[in-house]
């Protein structure tokens, strides 16, 4: 049954029509299909048209790509306008913080006359900036200000429009070596800003530390010279330590300290710098927005390497840290140690004159002084395991940093491996659905094609046989013609015989010829010596069945006639056509009598029947064409 429903199917889809891709024409009333050859015309136009349909459809898709990521730069730059405010806010709290310290630093300045001429000094370069700051912008501002207002209140036409042009690349280029020259006035300046700031570094570090022994400490007296020289080799031994420290943190962060900015451009690593200052680190997704926000002044630069550069800023902030902190222990222990030693060089330098004046007291004395050395060096282990203890301490906290880092740096390893694999998950679900749906579509096709090849033999073996019965019963229509055609010329010379039998014998009058005859004379009137009861033009019987013109009053014979006459009447069209026409009302003669349904049509099952269904007719009255000539 299905096999049934699909042939119809198939049949509708390849009926001939005008955009088909095949023609199949219905050509006998049998149902006898006859292929032709593939119209590829038409499968070209449903192919372009089919390709302008997926032109469409990639143009919709890219739209709706262009539309997500303009969404999501907006989102983005919404994200970062907000940040971009908050800092903005900080730096003009920290701007006015520092302006008020400024003056207020400006007004003691004022008051006190050994900073009187440096305050003088910096009111003049104030009001000299003053100054250059309004002849700057009456040159490069108020220029472009009143270009932009005579362009507003003039209207541009096609006689001015070159000279429009023309003034607005003048003051283009002019903006444009402006902007160079401010660009070099802004690197003089910073490459100024930052000798001075390493010079004030450098100061700090060596005004922060002084090596070796304190003049302080060597021009002090001790009565004990073994208690001196202990002392004054602890200042050695705290050098050594510390200096250690620093040569095994230079030596652990070597990368570091070869490096300038991470092997980047100073403005790339400042403004890398000022998006981590500037993005808190409680932020959603914070190296993502910090990225997309670098990424806006600095395309070229990759995800990775901002990672990469990001790891070694933290390292250089941790070893300047560390080391600040170290120079700081360093100098606090020393100040201890100076102060230790003041402390114990006054107890020894009491210790020697209470000797000199208890002479009886010297071992006491030396017994103390022992105490001393050996409270000097418990000291001095005491600070050593500090030292040890903090330099673990750090070491531990160095290590939970890393970690930490390694732990990000997995995490996000791992969340990356899982997008890849449920990517790969999807792409292989995706392919497998496409592999069962050609596996579907190709056993489809298949049984479509054995179908085909069965009903095309079906349909040769139906064309041979109809062929064969055709021939016989021609064979059989052509021995019956010729018995009829010998009848009838048998017939024909026995009607001749009895013809020359009853023929009447008349003279020749050709005369008689151009006579009316009698029947005329009497349609006429002009027929004399007649009887004039009889009307020669009387019917001899009367008539009770259809004439002529009341059968061509039905439309039905009048549209077979001239379907006949244009050789359809044997069509589909014509069937249709008679099978539309609307019934005739009931004669008035039949209309009384209710009770006789004799000889009726039964016209319900006609108009159920399909129209489309060719009927069969004799083949011995009708000729029918099968698609084979003889």
């Amino acid at each position: 049954m299905s096999s049934n429903k699909n042939l119809l199917r198939l049949n509708k889809l390849y009926r001939t029509q005008e955009n088909s891709l095949t023609d199949v024409v219905h050509i006998t009333d049998e149902n006898i299909p006859k292929y032709r050859q593939v119209n590829y015309d038409a499968m070209r136009d449903i192919i372009n048209e089919r390709k302008i349909c997926g032109t469409q459809a990639l143009e919709r898709i890219s739209k709706l790509q262009n539309d997500s990521h303009a969404i999501r730069e907006q989102a983005e730059l919404k994200i970062s306008r907000d940040y971009w405010f908050n800092e903005q806010y900080k730096l003009n709290q920290q701007y006015r913080k520092y302006d008020d310290e400024h003056q207020t630093w400006l007004t003691e300045a004022f008051h006190d006359p050994d900073l009187l001429s440096i305050f003088h000094e910096i009111t003049r370069y104030r009001i000299w900036l003053d100054e250059n700051t309004i002849k700057f912008r009456k040159t490069t501002v108020l220029p472009i200000i009143q270009l932009k207002e005579e362009l507003q209140s003039k209207t541009i036409t096609t006689d001015n429009i070159s000279d429009i042009i023309d003034a607005l690349q003048i003051v283009k280029k002019e903006q444009y070596e402006l902007i160079l020259i401010l660009n070099q006035e802004e690197r003089q300046l910073e490459d100024e800003l930052k000798e001075f700031r390493k010079y004030i570094d450098e100061d700090d570090e060596i005004n922060m530390i002084e090596e070796g022994i304190p003049e302080s400490i060597v021009e002090l007296s001790c009565p004990d010279d073994e208690l001196r020289a202990t002392m004054l080799q602890e200042f050695l031994i705290i050098d050594h330590k510390y200096r250690e420290i620093l040569i095994d943190l230079d030596a652990n962060y070597l990368y570091i300290v070869d490096q300038e900015n991470g092997g980047w451009d100073i403005d790339e690593h400042e403004m890398l710098v000022h998006l981590y200052e500037m993005y808190p680190g409680d932020v959603k997704k914070r190296r993502t927005c910090i990225y997309n926000h670098f990424h806006r002044y600095y395309p070229k630069r990759s995800r990775q390497e901002m990672l990469k550069h990001e790891e070694w800023y933290n390292a250089q902030t941790y070893y300047l840290k560390h080391k600040h902190l170290i120079l700081y222990e360093w100098k606090q222990a020393r100040i201890a140690l100076k102060l230790k030693a003041q402390v114990v060089f006054q107890e020894a330098y009491e210790l020697q004159e209470r000797l000199a004046q208890q002479h009886e007291e010297k071992m006491k004395q030396r017994a103390l002084c022992e105490q001393l050395a050996n409270q000097v060096q418990k000291w001095r282990d005491k600070q050593l395991e500090i030292l040890e203890i903090k330099r673990k301490l750090e070491e531990s906290k160095r290590q939970a940093e890393l970690e930490k880092i390694r732990q990000e740096h997995e995490r996000s390893q791992k969340q990356r491996q899982q997008t890849k694999e449920k990517l790969a998950e999807y792409y292989s679900k995706k392919e497998q659905i496409r592999l069962a749906e050609y596996e579907k579509e190709q056993r489809r096709l298949d049984e479509m094609q054995s179908i085909l090849a069965e009903q095309h033999r079906k349909d040769w073996e139906r064309v041979k046989f109809r062929q064969e019965e055709y021939e016989q019963k021609r064979q059989d229509l052509r021995e019956r013609n010729q018995n009829e055609e010998r009848e009838e010329i048998a017939k024909e010379e026995r009607l001749q015989a009895l013809a020359e039998r009853v023929r009447p014998h008349v003279e020749i009058d050709h005369a008689r010829v151009l006579q009316p005859t009698k029947a005329y004379n009497a349609h006429r009137g002009l027929l004399t010596n007649t009887n004039d009861d009889i009307n020669i033009q009387q019917e001899l019987f009367p008539i009770n069945t259809f004439n002529d013109r009341k059968l061509y009053s039905d439309i039905r014979i009048r549209l077979e006639q001239r379907l006949r006459d244009a050789g359809l009447i044997q069509t589909d069209y014509a069937r249709q056509a008679l099978a539309a026409l609307q019934k005739p009302p009931k004669r008035i003669d039949t209309q009384a009598n209710q009770m006789w349904n004799g000889f009726t049509f039964k016209t319900d099952n006609i108009e159920q029947h399909n129209i489309s269904k060719p009927i069969k007719r004799d083949f011995i009255s009708h000729s029918v064409f099968y698609g084979i000539e003889n």
